[in-house]
C-alpha cells in the first residue's frame, strides 16, 4: 500500500484531485480501491530552502516521498514514479522534470498497517502454501486495460529479470513457433477472487459454472496460462503476439509449445464457450 507525502509552498489542489491521484496508483499496481494514502503538506515561508521556489515566475513543483513495498519490482516502482510525475505535472501545470520524488522501501515485519495486502506478508504461511515463487520477468505492452476481448493482434515483450538470468536461459527458444506463458493476474484484488460457481463474465444467458470450469481471471491463486505466437528473441526480450496479459504482468514461467502436449482425442466444450471466445482473439 503506497504512502505518498508531497511537500510544496503551494496550496493543496484539493481532496478530489488527491483522491484521483490515489486511484491512479491503485489501478496501476492492481490494489483494491482505497489502498493508497496521499498527504499534501503546504510549507510556510522560512521552513524550507529550495532556490527555484523563490523565483516569482516559477510555479512551485512539489517534492515527494513515496513509501512502497520492498517486493515491488523496479519496473513497478518506475511506472509508479512516472505516473506521479505525469499527473502532478498536469495538475499543477509545471514541468515534469521539476518534480522531485524519492522512494523508500518498507520491509514486511517492520511496518504495521491496516492494509490486508501488506498484513498478509506478516502472517504465518498456511500449511502447504507455496511461498518460493519469484517472477522470472514481466510483460511490457501498450495494453493496460482489463477488457476481455481482442487479444489476437496485441504484441508484447516478455522481459526476463537480468538479475536472475542471462540470454543463455532462452537459448534455442527461437526454434519454436509458439509458447505457453504462466503468469499472475496481479491486478485482481484478493477480495475479488471467486471460489464457487458464477455466470461467466456475469452473463445470465450463460449457465453458472464453477471457477475451475472456466478460465476467469478472478480465480484462486490468480494464475493465468496462455498460448501465444513467438515473434523473436532478442537478448532477454521475448517478443510475442496474442498474449492476453496486460502491461506489468509478472511472468512465472515460459515453456515452448509442443504438439505432443496437445489433446490426442477430440476436444469437447459447451456451446457458451464458443460465444464467449468469439471476439477473444
Amino acid at each position: 500500500m503506497p504512502v505518498i507525502r508531497l511537500f510544496s509552498p503551494d496550496a493543496s489542489p484539493g481532496p478530489a484531485a488527491l483522491e484521483q491521484l490515489a486511484a491512479g496508483v491503485t489501478e496501476l499496481l492492481g490494489l483494491p480501491a482505497g489502498h493508497c494514502w496521499v498527504w499534501w503538506q503546504r510549507l510556510e515561508p522560512g521552513t524550507y530552502h529550495r532556490p527555484e521556489w523563490r523565483a516569482p515566475d516559477t510555479p512551485p513543483a512539489p517534492v515527494g516521498f513515496v513509501v512502497c513495498k520492498e517486493s515491488y519490482s523496479k519496473d513497478q516502482v518506475g511506472a509508479l514514479l512516472r505516473l506521479l510525475q505525469g499527473r502532478l505535472s498536469q495538475l499543477l501545470n509545471v514541468p515534469a522534470d521539476e518534480i522531485f520524488l524519492t522512494v523508500q522501501r518498507a520491509v514486511a515485519g517492520e511496518l504495521l498497517v491496516r492494509d490486508e495486502v501488506w498484513f498478509a506478508h506478516l502472517e504465518e504461511p498456511r500449511p502447504g502454501a507455496v511461498t518460493d515463487l519469484v517472477p522470472i520477468g514481466r510483460v511490457h505492452t501498450d495494453r493496460s486495460d482489463l477488457s476481455d476481448d481482442y487479444w489476437g493482434d496485441v504484441t508484447s515483450v516478455i522481459r526476463l529479470d537480468g538479475q536472475q538470468f542471462t540470454a543463455e536461459a532462452l537459448l534455442g527458444l527461437d526454434t519454436f513457433s509458439h509458447l505457453e506463458v504462466v503468469f499472475r493476474f496481479h491486478r485482481v484484488a484478493p477480495e475479488k477472487v471467486h471460489t464457487g460457481a458464477r455466470h461467466p463474465r456475469g452473463n445470465p444467458d450463460w449457465p453458472r459454472a464453477g471457477i475451475f470450469a472456466q478460465r476467469a481471471k478472478n480465480r484462486p491463486n490468480r494464475i493465468g496460462v496462455s498460448r501465444c505466437k513467438l515473434l523473436k528473441v532478442d537478448g532477454l526480450d521475448v517478443h510475442v503476439r496474442g498474449l492476453d496479459a496486460v502491461d506489468g504482468t509478472p511472468v512465472l514461467d515460459i515453456k515452448p509449445y509442443l504438439t505432443q502436449f496437445g489433446p490426442r482425442e477430440d476436444v469437447v466444450q459447451p456451446a457458451w464457450v464458443d460465444d464467449l471466445m468469439r471476439d477473444y482473439y
